[in-house]
Parts: C-alpha cells; sequence; structure tokens
C-alpha cells in the first residue's frame, strides 16, 4: 500500500507509510524491518517511531537514526501498472557530492528469490560503468555489464542500492552507513587531483563509515583535523573512512 501511494506524495498529501517496527519480539525478521525501512525512507514521507527507543538493541537504534532526517522526495515506482505488490523504485537524489539514484528492488515471495537488477528495468544506461553500494550490507561494487544478479534474495527482502556513474580520475563520494540517502548527509564538498575537502552533517552523534573512489593513494586523513585510521575496500582504489562526531564534521583526505 505504500509503494502503491508513493506517487501521491506532496501531491494529495504527505505520505504516512506508518511507523517503523523495529522492537525485539516482533514477528519480523531482520530481513523485513530493512525492507520496511526502505520503502519508508524510499516514499518520501513521515517517519514515525513508536517503540521505546531507550529499550532497542544498539543496531536498531542505528538503523533507526539513519532514517534521520527523512528524504522528503517521492520516487519513481516503475512497475506501478505492471503489478499489485510493486517491486521496483528509483528515487533521484542530488547534493554537494553530485547527482545518483537510490534503487530498490524487493522479493515479495514467500521464499527465497534471485533478483536480477537490469538497469534497462530502471531506466538507466546499461551501457555505462557504474558504483553500486549496497546500503543494508555496505558492499561496494561496478556494475558493467547492465545488470546484476542478487543471490537467495530471503522471502520479503530486498535489496537497496545506491548507484552513480563512474567517472575515472576523478574523486567520487560513493556513500556509506550514516544516512539511507548514502550522500544527503554530506552538506560540502571540494575535491582535486591530490585531495578532498567535506563537511558531514547530522541529527545527533554519528558513527559509522564513509566509502571514497580516489584517483590517489591517500596518505593522510584528517577528520576536524585529527588523524584519523582508513583503509583500502576490495575494489582497487577504493577507501574506508571510519567516522564518529557530533552534529558536524569536517574530513580532510591527501
Amino acid at each position: 500500500n505504500s509503494l502503491s501511494r508513493a506517487a501521491l506524495h506532496r501531491r494529495w498529501w504527505l505520505n504516512d507509510p506508518d511507523c517503523l517496527l523495529l522492537r525485539p519480539g516482533l514477528l519480523l525478521s531482520q530481513v523485513e524491518m530493512h525492507t520496511l525501512a526502505a520503502v519508508i525512507a524510499l516514499s518520501g514521507g513521515l517517519l514515525l517511531l513508536s517503540d521505546d527507543l531507550a529499550a532497542l538493541p544498539p543496531e536498531r537504534m542505528r538503523l533507526a537514526h539513519s532514517l534521520l532526517p527523512p528524504i522528503g522526495q517521492r520516487p519513481f515506482v516503475l512497475d506501478w501498472f505492471d503489478s499489485s505488490t510493486p517491486a521496483r523504485l528509483r528515487l533521484d537524489l542530488s547534493a554537494p557530492v553530485g547527482n545518483w539514484h537510490l534503487l530498490a528492488l524487493f522479493n515479495w515471495q514467500d521464499e527465497p528469490q534471485d533478483l536480477t537488477l537490469r538497469l534497462a528495468d530502471f531506466r538507466l544506461d546499461p551501457a555505462e560503468s557504474w558504483w553500486e553500494v549496497e546500503c543494508w550490507s555496505q558492499r561496494v561494487f561496478q556494475i558493467t555489464a547492465g545488470e546484476r544478479v542478487f543471490p537467495g534474495v530471503p522471502a520479503h527482502g530486498g535489496v537497496l542500492l545506491a548507484l552513480r556513474p563512474c567517472q575515472p580520475g576523478q574523486p567520487q563520494y560513493l556513500g556509506g552507513d550514516l544516512h539511507v540517502s548514502q550522500g544527503l548527509e554530506v552538506s560540502a564538498w571540494k575535491a582535486g587531483p591530490g585531495g578532498v575537502h567535506l563537511e558531514l552533517q547530522r541529527p545527533g552523534y554519528s558513527q559509522g563509515e564513509v566509502y571514497l573512489s580516489l584517483p590517489f593513494v591517500p596518505q593522510q586523513a584528517l577528520l576536524d583535523g585529527a588523524p584519523i585510521p582508513f583503509r583500502p575496500a576490495a575494489i582497487p582504489g577504493c577507501y574506508i573512512f571510519p567516522l564518529s562526531f557530533d552534529h558536524q564534521a569536517t574530513l580532510d583526505i591527501m
């Protein structure tokens, strides 16, 4: 129902996709909680938390925090007229780090299914190379063949991805686990051939990681002027920067 009404956000009303349910003891699996979070986040509407927040396990509190503030924009529901249970969403976003797409693909069946992400189904150029970050698993990939298969997606589960066109020779912000949008947390961005400066803003205290593709091997990273450790990702040229800060921070990479 939330996906069927998604296109009406800020046309007829502010979408109300109901509460994000996170408390222990529910009949929802962790996978189903991620699906619910993805639907709520991409619907663009209200975020309601009815649980006792002080009683939530830390990992579920982090999930709630990653949806704040709400994105506020309605998605394209690409199979709205083709299925009674839409399963393909695309949300186009823009920030100082550039333009990117959030894509969601769901398995509404009662058993695991292989899901195939075909860029053409999401009206994206299959001939282009794309950076992909999986929101819940925080894995980084490159899509170069126009599609990718996600084997054995659990029942009522899905994949939530941030896709950016590859820009060889240029620093790129790829995403992270600070915010479900994987980019709206960045309030300022300045990049050159030998360094990157970015500013982050989040509600309250945040702890997580961000991922960047860099055309140079970084020698140092400074968070608010203090050195922090970082490590290479599995894909050459990509690096992971762990962060912890309160409300806002600057990250300088050189």
